[in-house]
C-alpha cells in the first residue's frame, strides 16, 4: 500500500517537534524536510517520519496541510525538482515527484505543556498507543468536501476539490505514503525530539526606554533587550481543573488519578511552558529515545533543547527556579535550559541525572506491553542532550502589531549589516542550527563535544548578506565549550555581549555546582508532581 517501513531499522528518521504549528517550530519542520531530501548524505531510500505536536487538533490539521503543500512545492516546482527532472531526462527516465514525497510522512499529536495531565497522556500515547494523521485539508487548513481523497469519507463519485494536493483520485498507494489515511501506527523509537514550543510571557513593551536604547545602543538593545514588560508571577491553572483525557479518543486516562488535589503548589506559567512540560515529556519518552535504530547501533536518540541568545549570567535565581518573583521569567527559563543541557553528561551530575534518563523509571515504561512474542529486543542506549538557539528573528511571541514588526525587521537588517551574527530575522534561517543538530550523525556530534565533556550551545547565525550558518555561542560560566581559551582565541569570537567576563576555572566550577542544584530541584519537582497528579508508580530513586 505504499506505507513506510515501520520496522526498527536505520532506514527511517523519527522526529518529534513541539510547537510545530507556527514560528520556529513550523520553520524547523519545513527546513528539516528540505535538508533531509536535498542533502547528498541522505540515502535515497531513507524515510522521514515527522511527529508534529500542537495544542489542538485543528492546529495539527492546518500544520500538516501547510507542510504537505511545502513538500509538494519542493518535489515538483523547486530548483531541486528541476535538477532531478533534468537528471532523469538525461538518463532516459521520467521524473515523478510522487516518488520524492513518498519519503516524508506526517503524524499529528496534541498536548498543552501547561497541562501536565495532557503531557503524560501524550507520552503514554506515543510509547504505548498508536498515532496517525488527520484527514487531508485544503491549503488553508479547511475541510475538504465530503468524499475527497485523503479523507475517511472518500468516494470516487464525489466532485474533487482542486486543493486536494493530488490530481489522482483515491487514497492508497503513493498518496497514503504522503500521509493520507495513516492511522493505528506504533512508533518503534524516536531518533530526535526538538523541544521548540514555548511562550514569552510578556504583556507589552516599555516604549520610552525601548526607543532610547534602540537609538543610542542599537546592537545591544535588539540583541539583549531590557524593555519587555513581563507578567510577573503568572501561574498555570490548577492541574486538577484539567480533565485527564486521551487526546485522540476522549477516554479517561488510566495513567492518571481522577482524585482532585486541593493542595497544589503554584506552577509558573512560563516555566511550565518552556521547561517543565518539556522536561516531563522528554523523561516519559525515554522508552522510545533509548531504543537504537538497529541491532548494530549503540546510540539512542537526541533531545534538542531550544534556548535563547538572551540567557545571561544574571538570569536564573536558584531559590526561585520557576521565576515566580522574577521580572525576566522568559530569560530565566532559557538560562535554566542552558544549565540543564550543558551539565547533563558531566561526571559530577551523573548520580542526579540517572533517574531522568532511566527508561525503566518512567510511568510509560511501567505500562508498556513490551515487545511482541518472538520480536528481537534491542539493548537500550542512553539518549544525548544538545543545546541550540535560533538567534534573533521576528517571532509571534512578541506582543507587537504588524506595523511594529515591520519596523523591528528593518532594525534587525540594519544591525545585521553592522556585523551582528545573531539576527537571522526569518524563522526559516533561524531553524538552521536545530535542523543541523537533528540531521548530523550523533557520533560526529559526540566527537565535536568530546563525549559530553565539552558541550556547546549551537546558535543560528548569519553573515551580513543573510547567509545562515551554525555557530558556537558563549554561555556565561561555561564559555564556548567549557575550555578556558586564550586572549587571542577569544578575540576571534564574534557576537559577544559587551562587558562579558572571560571564563575562569573558578567560574566553570561554579557552573557545575549550579548544574547539580538545578538538576536536583528539577528531579524533586518531577517526583513531587507525580505524587500530586497520582500517576503510576515509578522507582523514583
Amino acid at each position: 500500500m505504499g506505507l513506510p517501513p515501520w520496522e526498527t531499522s536505520d532506514s527511517q528518521l523519527f522526529a518529534l517537534i513541539t510547537g510545530a504549528n507556527s514560528g520556529l517550530g513550523f520553520a524547523i519542520a519545513s527546513r528539516l524536510i528540505d535538508e533531509f531530501l536535498t542533502s547528498p548524505s541522505t540515502s535515497p531510500n531513507k524515510h522521514l517520519i515527522l511527529v508534529l505536536c500542537t495544542r489542538t487538533p485543528i492546529k495539527t490539521r492546518y500544520t500538516i496541510s501547510r507542510l504537505r503543500a511545502h513538500l509538494r512545492k519542493l518535489a515538483d516546482y523547486s530548483p531541486f525538482a528541476t535538477n532531478l527532472r533534468e537528471k532523469a531526462k538525461a538518463q532516459g527516465t521520467e521524473y515523478r515527484w510522487e516518488h520524492v514525497v513518498q519519503r516524508v510522512h506526517f503524524l499529528g499529536v496534541e498536548a498543552d505543556l501547561c497541562n501536565l495531565r495532557s503531557v503524560y497522556a501524550l507520552a503514554d500515547r506515543l510509547v504505548n498507543g498508536t498515532v496517525g494523521s488527520p484527514d487531508a485539508t485544503t491549503i488553508d487548513g479547511l475541510r475538504l468536501p465530503h468524499g475527497s481523497p485523503g479523507t475517511q469519507s472518500f468516494s470516487e463519485n464525489a466532485t474533487q476539490d482542486p486543493w486536494a494536493l493530488s490530481q489522482e483520485r483515491g487514497s492508497d498507494g503513493a498518496q497514503r505514503s504522503w500521509g493520507w489515511g495513516l492511522s493505528g501506527l506504533r512508533l518503534p523509537r524516536l531518533d530526535v525530539v526538538i523541544l521548540s514550543a514555548g511562550m514569552g510571557g510578556w504583556v507589552g513593551v516599555d516604549w520610552l526606554p525601548a526607543v532610547r536604547d534602540v537609538l543610542l545602543d542599537t546592537v545591544e538593545a535588539v540583541t539583549w533587550p531590557k524593555f519587555k514588560l513581563p507578567n510577573v508571577g503568572a501561574v498555570v491553572r490548577s492541574q486538577s481543573s484539567f480533565e485527564a483525557k486521551n487526546s485522540s479518543e476522549g477516554e479517561k486516562q488510566p495513567l492518571l488519578s481522577n482524585q482532585a488535589k486541593h493542595d497544589e503548589p503554584p506552577l509558573g506559567e512560563v516555566f511550565c511552558s518552556n521547561v517543565f512540560g518539556h522536561y516531563i515529556l522528554a523523561h516519559e519518552l525515554m522508552p522510545l529515545l533509548s531504543r537504537p535504530a538497529s541491532a548494530s547501533s549503540n546510540v539512542g536518540g537526541k533531545i534538542i533543547w531550544v534556548s535563547s541568545i538572551e540567557a545571561l549570567s544574571e538570569h536564573l535565581n536558584i531559590d526561585d527556579i520557576q521565576g515566580l518573583e522574577s521580572r525576566t521569567p522568559y530569560e530565566d527559563t532559557k538560562r535554566l535550559i542552558d544549565v540543564l543541557s550543558i551539565t547533563s553528561s558531566l561526571p559530577s551530575t551523573q548520580r542526579i541525572t540517572a533517574p531522568f534518563f532511566d527508561s525503566s523509571n518512567t510511568v510509560t515504561e511501567t505500562k508498556s506491553t513490551s515487545h511482541s512474542a518472538g520480536e528481537e529486543k534491542l539493548p537500550s542506549a542512553k539518549p544525548k542532550m544538545y543545546l541550540t538557539h535560533p538567534g534573533i528573528f521576528a517571532s509571534e511571541i512578541m506582543p507587537l502589531n504588524a506595523f511594529l514588526v515591520w519596523i523591528y525587521k528593518f532594525v534587525f537588517l540594519f544591525v545585521r549589516w553592522l556585523g551582528s551574527p545573531w539576527h537571522a530575522i526569518e524563522p526559516y534561517k533561524a531553524a538552521v542550527a536545530p535542523v543541523w543538530l537533528a540531521l548530523t550523525d550523533i557520533d560526529k556530534l559526540e566527537s565535536m563535544e568530546n563525549q559530553g565533556a565539552q558541550k556547546a550551545k549551537w546558535g543560528s547565525a548569519t553573515d551580513r548578506g543573510g547567509e545562515e550558518r551554525v555557530m558556537k555561542t558563549e554561555v556565561a560560566g561555561w564559555g564556548w565549550d567549557g575550555t578556558i581559551e586564550t586572549g587571542d582565541d577569544i578575540a576571534r569570537r564574534k557576537g559577544r555581549k559587551r562587558g562579558v567576563v572571560d571564563l575562569t576555572k573558578e567560574a566553570r566550577e561554579d557552573f557545575e555546582v549550579l548544574g547539580i542544584k538545578c538538576w536536583s530541584q528539577m528531579e524533586d519537582l518531577r517526583k513531587k508532581w507525580e505524587g500530586i497528579l497520582g500517576v503510576g508508580s515509578s522507582k523514583n530513586v
